[in-house]
């Protein structure tokens, strides 16, 4: 039985949305496809191919490009002979899908725990990454955010969101990866978690980074913005309120915040980015929940992150779930903007049977 299956609820439930946008800020340049994004072909789904025989199973999801490589952020993280961490980091080939892990018999535990971060009898404290890396530091390091969680050992596995974490990630010359929590209690439970549905970089030359957020089933999406300097201080962020950057959050409720919506339906895991392509923002996810794991896409109709959307998603493509599996429905999902900066493809993932990382490869019209 994979390792995940008691988790699997609870992780899709805390952990939904994610963004992405890996490369450092630049201007706009000239478009090559017409908008609306259409898929002309969607290559064959393959799992994920792992250069390190461990029996790895795993969930969650959602990656960047940090000194040129290309790195997925990863949940609770099994191996053969019992060996279990709640988060992992691998490392992956030119075309995303080839993933090495780090260390010893199995894979280690990326994302470290502070000295408080201890769980009482009956619970384990857990970091689940579910969110892309966004690219900083000059392209030598990356940013992302992911939720820490006390969880109940008893059935059925209640979990609590705690905080949320900031960190940065370098490689070491053997491209190791090195996971430094910059904002040990990022945002609290009564604040609207921020980068929890993803990063990315602005394209006006500021360096700025915009960090998303989804604050119910059915929300859009609302976006702060700092200063990467400034990236682990919250007093230093503006929120977009509908028409202006605010030095005051929006509350949970307010829909005029937000930059686009998915209507009833809304916004599960995925990536905003910029698509060189079609030359203006993508966003790429799934509907809250859906069990068939649908990636749905929405378009921004000018180069302003801010600007107008498209008002209704289309379907991009349905992987179709894990019939008679142990945990039948797929989730996870991310897109992959870094691993073709050209933009005419676009690498799709998620988790299946709620253990196994499979991929596939969408070239657009």
């Amino acid at each position: 039985m994979p390792v995940f299956t008691q988790y699997t609820f609870v992780l899709a439930a805390l952990l939904q949305g994610a963004v992405a946008s890996p490369f450092k800020a630049v201007k706009a340049t000239a478009s090559t496809g017409a908008v609306p994004p259409v898929a002309a072909s969607v290559g064959s789904i393959s799992n994920a191919t792992l250069t390190q025989d461990w029996g790895i199973t795993r969930d969650g999801g959602g990656g960047g490009t940090i000194d040129g490589t290309h790195i997925i952020n990863f949940s609770d993280t099994g191996a053969k002979g019992g060996y279990f961490v709640s988060n992992s980091i691998a490392t992956t080939d030119t075309d995303g899908t080839t993933l090495t892990d780090y260390g010893t018999e199995y894979p280690l535990q990326q994302w470290p725990l502070e000295t408080d971060e201890k769980a009482p009898t009956g619970h384990r404290t857990a970091i689940w990454p579910n969110t892309n890396i966004v690219s900083g530091c000059n392209g030598t390091c990356g940013y992302t955010v992911a939720n820490v969680i006390d969880m109940s050992m008893t059935l059925p596995y209640d979990a609590q969101n705690l905080y949320s974490t900031l960190a940065k990630i370098t490689l070491a010359s053997n491209k190791t990866p090195s996971v430094e929590r910059i904002a040990p209690q990022f945002w609290k439970t009564d604040q609207i978690n921020f980068g929890i549905y993803g990063l990315a970089n602005t394209r006006d030359g500021s360096g700025d980074i915009y960090m998303f957020a989804v604050t119910s089933s059915k929300g859009g999406m609302k976006v702060a913005k700092v200063a990467e300097a400034s990236i682990a201080d919250t007093t230093k962020y503006t929120y977009w309120d509908g028409s202006t950057w605010a030095t005051t959050a929006p509350s949970a409720s307010d829909t005029t915040s937000e930059i686009f919506s998915n209507g009833d339906s809304g916004i599960s895991t995925g990536d905003v980015f910029w698509s060189a392509y079609y030359g203006c923002w993508l966003a790429v996810f799934n509907d809250s929940m859906q069990p068939d794991n649908t990636f749905r896409v929405m378009y921004s109709t000018t180069e302003e992150l801010t600007g107008a959307w498209s008002t209704t998603s289309t379907t991009l493509f349905t992987t179709g779930g894990c019939k008679g599996c142990a945990t039948p429905y797929n989730y996870a999902t991310h897109a992959y903007p870094d691993v073709d900066s050209t933009g005419k493809t676009l690498l799709l993932g998620w988790t299946f049977d709620g253990a196994y990382t499979q991929f596939a490869t969408v070239t657009w019209a």
